[in-house]
C-alpha cells in the first residue's frame, strides 16, 4: 500500500459531498444511539454510529474524519448535553479516532472489500474496526469520569460502552458497506422476495424468543437456523440485515426488562444482550464469508467444467484438422467433418450436402452422412431449395431451431408438405453454410435430433466453425496450429489454476492449524481472559508480520535478518534495545515462521520480566553459519539479555517455553536451550539448513 501522508488526511474540495453525507448519517446514528444511553452522553446498548463512521471512512477515505468529529459535537449541542464542552470535545475526538485509526490500519494491511466476501475481510472488520476501534472509543469514558461520572459506575459504563461499540460495528458497518454502490449488489425480483421472506422469518423468531421469553426460556438457539439461512442465501447482505433485526428486538427487550429473565439489573441484562448479539454477529458474519468463498470455489469448479468441455471440443477440432490436412480425398475429408460435427453439437445424425449445378439449373447431391445409414436419404432424392433450406444453400447464415416442425417456413412445399413418410425424425434442427474464401457456397452442414431444444448457442458456434474449417481445408495446417496454441494455453491455464488452488488450500490449512494451536495454548496458559485475549492478538500479529515477510518473497523463504527485524520491531521503538549481528542466511518458510514466533515469545518475556522491562536493559541477538560436516549448513543463533533485573527459573513452563523447546526445535531440525542465568536469560538455537539455501543464492535465483 502507498505511504499515507498527513496531508492525505485533509479533506479536499471534491470531498465536500462525502463529508456532508457522512456528517448527516453519523449525526442521525449518534442521536439514535443516545436515545438508549445508560448514562448521559455515555454508552448505548447498540452504538450504530460506530458502524456508520467506520463504513464511511472505508468507502470515502480517511480524509472524511472531520464529519465524525463535527457530527458528534453537533448532537451534543443540539441535545443540550449535560457534560461540559471540553468533555464533549474529548468524546468527539475519541469517536473520530476510533474510526480513523482502524481504517488506516486496514489500508496498511491491504484494504477491505466492501462486499465482505472473504474471511480476511471479516477478520479485519472484527479486529480493527471492532476491537481496536472499541478500545480507542472507550477513552471517551475517561472524559465522562472527569466530568463527574460516579467512580463506582465507570467499570459498568466502560463495559457497556465497549460492547455497544463492537455491536454497532458488527451490525452497522456490514449494512452500510455491503449495500453501498461499491459492493454493486443487484438482486433480481425473485431474490428480493426470497430476502423478504427470510427477514420476515428472522423477525418472527426474534419476536418469539425475545418478547415471549416465558414461553421459550432457552430459545435463543432458534434464531440461528434463520440467521444461517440469511447468511447462506444472501451472503453478508442477508446476514447483516438479519443481525440488525435480532439486535434491535433483543436489545429493546433487554432495556424493557423482558429478556433475559434472570438478571435483575438493567445494565446486566443489556450486557447479556450485547454479548449475545456480538457472538451471533461474529458467527454469522464468518459463516457468510465462508459461504461466499465456497461459492467462489464452486464457480471455479463450474468454470473448470466448461473449460473441460471446450477442451474436448478443441481436441475434436484438432483431430479433425489433422485428418483433413493430411487427406486430399474430398469425400473422406467431408466425412471426417460430418462425424466431427455430430460429436461437437450432440446431434443424433448429420449430413453434408454438396452443391452441383445440373441440367435443370439447380441440383444437390447427398455427399456424406453420419449417425444413420446412407439408404435413409437415398430414396428421397436430393433436397430442394425450399424456404427451410434456402438460407443455408444461399449462404445467408446459420439456421437453428428448437422445433423445426413449428417453424413458419416448414411444410410449405408439395408434395410432402413437411417430412416425407419414413424420413429420419427431425425436431431440433441446425444448419450451417459451407462457403469458400471467394464467397461461393459449396453446400451445407445439416444436423438433426428427434427431441426438441437440443442445440444451444454453443452448438451453433461450433457448427459454424466446423463449416468454415471444411470450406478451407487447404488452409487447414494454419488452423491446426492455431488450435494447438489455444489448447496449450488452456492446458497451462488449467495447470496454473490447479497449482494455485492446491497452494491456497495448503496455506489456508496450515495457517488455520497454527492459529488454532496458538489460541488453544494461549487459553490454556493464561488465567485472566483479558490477558489471554491480548496475548492471543499479539501472537496473531507476530504471525501476520512473518506472513508479510514471506509474501514479499512469494513464500519461497525469507532472509533471517528480515525475520529478526520484523519480530523485534514492536519492542524496539527507539532502535537501541537490540544488538543484531550475523551473516546473510536464507530460511525455508516453515523455519521462518517458527523462528518469528519464537523471537516474539522471547521478546514478550523480556518486555515483561527480562532486560526489556527496564530502561537500561538490552538484548544481543547474534548468529553464525558454518559447515555441519555433511552436505548442509549449521545455523547457531544466540539470544542474550543483559543489564536487566535478576532472572530466576520460572515455577512452570508456559506457552513460550514449550514453543521454544519443542515446536521450534522440531521445525528447525535442531536443538534449543534456554538458560535462566541470574544476569540475564540466554537462549541458544542450533539448526541444520540445506547447503544451497543462502540469502545470496536465493536472491540470485
Amino acid at each position: 500500500m502507498p505511504t499515507l501522508r498527513l496531508r492525505d488526511l485533509a479533506p479536499r474540495q471534491r470531498d465536500l459531498a462525502g463529508l456532508a453525507a457522512l456528517y448527516l448519517a453519523y449525526s442521525a446514528a449518534v442521536w439514535i444511539g443516545l436515545r438508549w444511553a445508560i448514562a448521559p452522553g455515555g454508552g448505548s446498548p447498540i452504538w450504530p454510529a460506530a458502524g456508520v463512521a467506520f463504513a464511511g471512512l472505508i468507502l470515502g477515505g480517511p480524509q472524511l474524519w472531520p464529519a465524525v468529529l463535527l457530527g458528534r459535537l453537533t448532537i451534543a449541542l443540539v441535545t443540550s448535553s449535560p457534560q461540559p464542552w471540553w468533555a464533549d470535545s474529548l468524546v468527539a475526538a475519541a469517536s473520530a479516532a476510533s474510526a480513523l485509526v482502524p481504517v488506516l490500519l486496514i489500508r496498511r494491511a491491504g484494504g477491505l472489500d466492501p462486499r465482505l466476501g472473504s474471511l480476511p475481510d471479516i477478520a479485519r472488520l472484527i479486529m480493527f474496526g471492532g476491537a481496536v476501534g472499541a478500545v480507542i472509543s472507550s477513552l471517551g469514558v475517561l472524559a465522562l469520569w472527569a466530568a463527574g461520572l460516579p467512580g463506582d459506575t465507570v467499570a459498568a459504563v466502560t463495559q457497556n460502552w465497549v460492547s455497544g461499540f463492537l455491536v454497532g460495528v458488527l451490525i452497522g458497518a456490514p449494512l452500510v458497506l455491503t449495500f453501498s454502490r461499491a459492493a454493486a449488489w443487484r438482486p433480481t425480483a425473485v431474490q428480493l422476495l426470497h430476502l423478504a421472506a427470510c427477514l420476515t422469518a428472522v423477525g418472527l423468531v426474534a419476536y418469539h424468543v425475545f418478547l415471549q421469553p416465558a414461553a421459550q426460556p432457552t430459545g435463543t438457539w432458534q434464531l440461528f437456523p434463520v440467521l444461517v439461512w440469511a447468511a447462506l442465501a444472501f451472503s453478508t447482505q442477508g446476514a447483516s440485515l438479519g443481525l440488525a433485526i435480532v439486535a434491535v428486538v433483543g436489545t429493546w427487550a433487554a432495556t424493557q426488562g423482558i429478556w433475559p429473565a434472570g438478571p435483575a439489573y438493567a445494565t446486566r441484562r443489556i450486557l447479556m444482550a450485547q454479548e449475545f448479539v456480538a457472538a451471533s454477529g461474529l458467527t454469522i458474519l464468518v459463516l457468510a464469508a465462508v459461504a461466499d468463498e465456497r461459492r467462489a470455489t464452486d464457480q471455479i469448479a463450474r468454470s473448470e467444467q466448461r473449460l473441460r468441455a471446450e477442451t474436448e471440443a478443441l481436441e475434436i477440432l484438432n483431430e479433425t484438422g489433422a485428418l483433413i490436412a493430411a487427406d486430399f480425398d474430398l469425400e473422406s475429408v467431408v466425412q471426417t467433418v460430418t462425424d466431427a460435427g455430430v460429436a461437437l453439437t450432440g446431434a443424433e445424425f448429420g449430413a453434408f450436402f454438396y452443391n452441383v449445378i445440373g441440367e435443370r439449373g439447380e441440383e444437390y447431391m447427398l455427399f456424406t452422412l453420419s449417425g444413420a445409414p446412407r439408404e435413409a436419404f437415398e430414396r428421397f432424392g436430393m433436397p430442394r431449395n425450399t424456404k427451410v433450406f434456402a438460407p443455408t444453400f444461399e449462404g445467408e447464415g446459420v439456421v437453428r431451431s428448437d422445433d423445426i416442425q413449428k417453424d413458419p417456413r416448414y411444410g410449405q412445399n408439395a408434395p410432402h408438405h413437411g417430412q416425407p413418410k419414413g424420413h429420419l425424425p427431425v425436431r431440433s434442427y441446425l444448419a450451417a453454410p459451407v462457403k469458400s474464401r471467394s464467397g461461393e457456397v459449396l453446400g451445407g452442414l445439416f444436423f438433426g435430433h428427434p427431441e426438441v431444444g437440443v442445440f444451444e448457442a454453443r452448438a451453433e458456434r461450433l457448427a459454424s466453425g466446423l463449416a468454415a474449417q471444411a470450406a478451407i481445408a487447404i488452409d487447414n495446417a494454419r488452423l491446426y496450429q492455431a488450435a494447438q496454441r489455444e489448447i496449450a494455453d488452456r492446458t497451462r491455464a488449467e495447470e496454473h489454476q490447479r497449482l494455485l488452488i492446491n497452494e491456497l488450500n495448503h496455506r489456508v490449512k496450515n495457517t488455520l492449524a497454527t492459529v488454532q494451536s496458538i489460541a488453544a495454548q494461549t487459553r490454556r496458559t493464561a488465567d485472566d481472559p483479558q490477558v489471554s485475549y491480548e496475548a492471543f492478538l499479539e501472537r496473531l500479529m507476530a504471525l501476520s508480520r512473518a506472513h508479510n515477510v514471506l509474501t514479499r518473497q512469494r513464500w519461497e523463504g525469507a532472509e533471517l535478518r528480515e525475520i529478526v527485524e520484523d519480530a523485534i520491531q514492536p519492542f524496539d521503538a527507539g532502535g537501541a534495545r537490540f544488538r543484531i549481528g550475523g551473516p546473510s542466511t536464507w530460511l525455508e518458510p516453515q523455519a521462518a515462521l517458527a523462528l518469528a514466533m519464537a523471537l516474539h515469545e522471547l521478546a514478550t518475556n523480556a518486555a515483561k520480566y527480562g532486560a526489556l522491562s527496564v530502561a537500561e536493559g538490552h538484548v544481543a541477538l547474534n548468529w553464525t553459519v558454518g559447515e555441519d560436516g555433511g552436505d548442509g549448513l549449521r545455523l547457531d543463533l544466540s539470544w542474550q539479555e543483559m543489564d536487566g533485573p535478576p532472572v530466576t527459573t520460572p515455577a512452570r513452563k508456559g506457552f513460550g517455553s514449550r514453543l521454544l523447546e519443542r515446536g521450534l526445535a522440531a521445525e528447525l531440525n535442531g536443538e534449543v536451550n534456554v538458560d535462566y542465568r541470574p544476569e540475564g536469560l540466554v537462549c541458544t538455537m542450533r539448526a541444520r539448513l540445506p547447503g544451497a539455501e543462502t540469502g545470496a543464492q536465493a536472491a540470485a535465483e
